[in-house]
């Protein structure tokens, strides 16, 4: 008995109406103008690169040294996000033979001559070659009242996925 029930559950599986998931066909009766249509579709998810600062030395007495670039060295972004970089520093080199001695520093966008006076806080980038030049700055009155020693701080550049900035009008001329 339980063969002869299988058998015709398998006999009405068999001749349920399948749903055919075919290729569109145009034949002689399709309507005018005999034409179909076919989607394209693909996705691609949110990727970036970000290059940072390398480790880098200061030598003694010298006010701006340059630290390398944040850049953006791949973008494949959603519309109206981008990527934001921030830093955390403590703003001081430390004595590595005494941690109450310290020695600050401020890091400024810009290298060479073109340094700004813009201290570096964040930058958002939104295309491939966006980039931010970084200089380290200790000013001589800092380098006169430093201890003798090795000093140093780690700089932690944070990298996020957000919402890009609104853009800023532009300013209208006076009439």
């Amino acid at each position: 008995m339980k063969k002869l029930i299988s058998g015709l559950s398998a006999l009405a599986i068999m001749a349920m109406p399948l749903t055919a998931f075919a290729d569109t066909t145009i034949d002689q009766d399709t309507p005018e103008p005999k034409q179909g249509e076919a989607v394209i579709t693909t996705e691609i998810a949110p990727a970036y690169i970000v290059t940072i600062p390398t480790d880098t030395a200061v030598k003694f007495n010298t006010e701006n040294t340059d630290f390398g670039a944040v850049e953006l060295t791949k973008a494949q972004l959603d519309p109206g996000k981008a990527v934001k970089v921030t830093l955390t520093t403590h703003n001081k080199l430390e004595n590595k033979a005494d941690e109450t001695k310290s020695l600050a520093y401020t890091i400024f966008e810009g290298k060479g001559e073109a340094v700004t006076d813009k201290v570096f806080a964040a930058a958002f980038y939104q295309a491939v070659g966006d980039k931010t030049d970084l200089t380290v700055n200790i000013t001589q009155d800092d380098w006169n009242k430093a201890y003798a020693g090795k000093y140093s701080d780690t700089v932690t550049f944070n990298v996020s996925y957000e919402d890009a900035p609104a853009a800023e009008p532009e300013p209208v001329p006076e009439p």
